[in-house]
């Protein structure tokens, strides 16, 4: 900071009420994260506290005085003297600065500023950040600390439908997130799979609806499924709602419940099965996915949802309520008589229109009541309830919808916020829904994109990660997709101004790694996990191994390799597996990574992309569908190359003229995920592109010993044309049907590798 901008905070900070005084060493970051906007330090001794910390009470009330005592007594051992003498720390109040700004000033005691009680909470967890512990002694530099939110919704979510956890388990999610200045945890309680809040007007919600018979085991692409034939389940008292909320609060966390509707109801209607469009008694499921079987749109079913709205609103303060409104089929509406007369009594064009009036139900429902309601971005479909603000996560696009309709929007992007997704490449990676999510993607996301207008930008409340829990089945795996991913969405949500990847890095590992592990945190060592990139040679590619943190050794086919290795294309027609193994060795960790990279002929042959990519699902550019790496199930992100498009065109480029054989080409099918083969593949082959001769296409075949044992997809042509291009076509269905997950979307259509056999 130069001495200009310095002078400038010095002004600010006396204007707020505290002596800044001008320091020989200039940093620009502190540990503190997330990193605060203001941060000058001069190095210098500041103030040390051994046995006992005196603190003047003044300006902190008996919810931040507890707090103080409970984390300075059991994380630092000191004793606490509360006194308006206040030796080492005193609190002082500001007025007329932005919501929740803070400020630190360490000289020869605190002093901590604040404009709200909730700026003080941030304010003590950022000062605990600055303590180092030296020979059971705490000592501050002297620095000068200013800060304040970037956003206003800075949430987590916790599904505890798919798998339930434990009031306990809840408040120490809510503290592990409170410390990392989130101030939103949506609270996903109620699904196909579980219904966890009691009722009180409706006890059969949580005597038949919180319980389960079976569980999916594996992933829901597995072939054949099998399932846990066991009791699951459980479900939150009101008495323990209120104790969760009470001590949200304490945290200065708003929790935001989630009711779920007009689908995802199977839980309900097993419970209450005249709520449904057929009247037909199911079970619980046990199987993820989504359901055909929905809420019905009659009057007894929104006279239902009300009833529970209001007991939901008598437990939860937030001014939020969240209805759910995404992955609702309409298959049961189309065939339901009393949905097709609720259409015609309301003039409206279809079932879309139904779903949008139904929103608007509850949308006029919790106005009248002092509320607001939230949905995902579904509700957008079939115009948007009058009220209601939108939280959008397929995509960016809801959000920026609605943001033009001037209506608020929470972003929470699968891209970037879905921390059910992976988040390394590395093969022992535990079981996830699918997707790439990685620590540094997490930090790349703003709530904020560029097609926004000033205007629009107004109506963006913030942001917040997802972590739906259908392969989560207990709490240390929760902490393991949370950490330190939610960290780095911290950042994102708080701070005007990001410090740079590498910074952030350091920052984490030199002081926040530690202290999850104090807190005994299962924190994922992904970002020790070795880098793995690609690049296209002459003759095939070579693959780098590297390390922002440690040593990189390397291992191929059971002998020592260097960090950077070639692979030329084979003249056979074979696949050729080359198996690494990467340590990457830290004073902290030692990790070990396995990767199988395949030669064949066409490895790092050069592709022209007509159709580009999402760029989502396209982790190694024109290089990714002829990178020798083979896609695995269940998928991950990093291993496909995944097109939202109704037609897919590439070129591929053998370099001389030659007779091509066979192409073999591997699909993935995950029908959740809106995955799907294609329709129909065609081929053409040139010898200049300028002339191409059509190959009749053939149907997409299945291998069922593949399919059987969990691998991908395959298909096979035999072409026997010569040629030096080779254009392959594409084409999926319209959309995809009613009745499935994403109907009336364009399908996801998702490659891993292209193997070409020629002469």
């Amino acid at each position: 900071m130069t001495v200009k901008l310095l002078k400038r905070w010095f002004v600010i900070a006396n204007y707020l009420g505290f002596t800044v005084i001008f320091f020989s060493i200039n940093r620009a970051y502190s540990q503190i994260l997330p990193t605060p906007m203001v941060f000058q330090s001069s190095g210098e001794p500041g103030v040390s506290i051994a046995d006992e910390i005196s603190i003047d009470p003044s300006n902190l009330t008996e919810q931040l005085k507890d707090y103080l005592t409970k984390e300075l007594s059991s994380r630092f051992g000191c004793r606490v003297i509360y006194s308006k003498a206040g030796r080492h720390l005193n609190f002082k109040p500001l007025v007329n600065v932005p919501q929740d700004q803070y400020s630190i000033n360490i000289n020869d005691k605190i002093s901590i500023s604040f404009s709200s009680e909730a700026s003080c909470f941030y304010a003590i967890n950022s000062l605990f950040q600055l303590v180092k512990e030296e020979e059971k002694t705490l000592n501050f530099e002297q620095c000068f600390v200013m800060d304040q939110p970037k956003f206003q919704w800075r949430g987590m979510h916790l599904d505890v439908s798919r798998h339930f956890f434990t009031i306990e388990e809840v408040k120490r999610y809510i503290d592990l997130i409170s410390f990392y200045k989130f101030n939103t945890f949506h609270w996903h309680l109620t699904d196909d799979q579980g219904w966890r809040i009691e009722i009180k007007k409706y006890p059969k919600l949580t005597e038949i609806g919180a319980f389960r018979d079976s569980t999916l085991d594996n992933h829901y692409s597995t072939r054949p499924r099998t399932f846990t034939k066991e009791r699951y389940g459980g479900f939150y008292t009101q008495e323990e709602i209120k104790e969760v909320v009470k001590y949200a609060e304490s945290r200065f966390v708003t929790i935001v419940p989630e009711i779920e509707m007009p689908g995802h109801a199977r839980a309900a209607l097993a419970a209450y099965p005249e709520l449904s469009c057929t009247g037909e008694q199911h079970g619980v499921e046990g199987l993820w996915g989504v359901f055909d079987d929905i809420f019905c749109s009659q009057a007894s079913t929104i006279d239902f949802l009300q009833d529970v709205l209001t007991e939901v609103i008598a437990l939860f303060p937030s001014k939020y309520i969240h209805i759910g409104g995404d992955e609702a089929p309409k298959t049961r509406w189309k065939e339901c008589a009393k949905c097709q007369k609720t259409i015609s009594e309301n003039n409206l064009k279809d079932e879309h229109e139904l779903q949008s009036w139904f929103v608007r139900q509850m949308d006029a429902f919790l106005t009248k009541n002092g509320r607001s309601l939230i949905g995902w971005d579904e509700i957008l479909e079939g115009g948007l309830s009058p009220n209601a603000a939108v939280m959008s996560w397929r995509g960016f696009e809801g959000g920026i919808e609605a943001a033009k309709q001037g209506h608020y929007v929470v972003m929470s992007p699968g891209s970037h916020c879905y921390f059910d997704h992976y988040q390394s490449k590395n093969s022992k990676e535990p079981l996830a829904f699918g997707g790439f999510t990685p620590l540094k993607k997490v930090y790349e996301f703003s709530p904020i994109t560029k097609e926004m207008s000033s205007e629009q930008q107004q109506f963006v409340l913030g942001g917040q990660a997802n972590l739906w829990t259908e392969y989560i089945p207990d709490f240390k795996q929760v902490e393991y997709m949370l950490f330190p991913r939610a960290i780095a969405l911290a950042q994102a949500l708080w701070c005007e101004n990001k410090p740079s990847y590498e910074q952030f890095l350091g920052d984490l590992k030199s002081y926040h790694l530690p202290e999850l592990t104090r807190k005994k945190v299962n924190w994922s060592k992904a970002i020790f996990y070795p880098e793995m990139k690609l690049k296209r040679s002459q003759k095939g590619v070579t693959v780098d191994f590297s390390s922002t943190i440690g040593d990189v050794h390397v291992s191929q086919n059971g002998k020592n390799a260097a960090n950077s290795v070639d692979l030329d294309r084979i003249n056979r027609h074979t696949v050729l597996p080359n198996t690494f193994f990467v340590m990457v060795d830290e004073n902290q960790v030692k990790v070990v990574s396995e990767y199988t990279i395949f030669q064949h002929q066409s490895l790092g042959l050069p592709i022209e992309f007509i159709t580009k990519p999402n760029e989502r699902y396209n982790a190694n550019g024109e290089l990714n569908l002829v990178d020798g790496i083979l896609g695995t199930l269940p998928w991950k992100g990093s291993d496909w190359t995944g097109w939202n498009e109704q037609e897919i065109r590439f070129i591929i480029d053998l370099g001389a003229k030659k007779q091509i054989d066979s192409l073999e080409i591997n699909f993935l099918e995950d029908i959740g995920s809106w995955i799907h083969l294609p329709a129909s593949v065609r081929f053409s082959v040139s010898k200049d592109q300028k002339k191409w001769k059509y190959i009749e296409s053939a149907d997409i075949e299945t291998y069922a010993d593949n399919v059987k044992k969990g691998k991908f997809l395959l298909y096979g042509s035999t072409i026997n044309k010569k040629g030096r291009y080779l254009k392959v076509l594409i084409t999926t269905f319209d959309v995809i049907p009613d009745g499935l997950p994403g109907a009336n979307h364009v399908a996801w259509t998702f490659i891993d590798e292209l193997i070409l056999f020629s002469k």
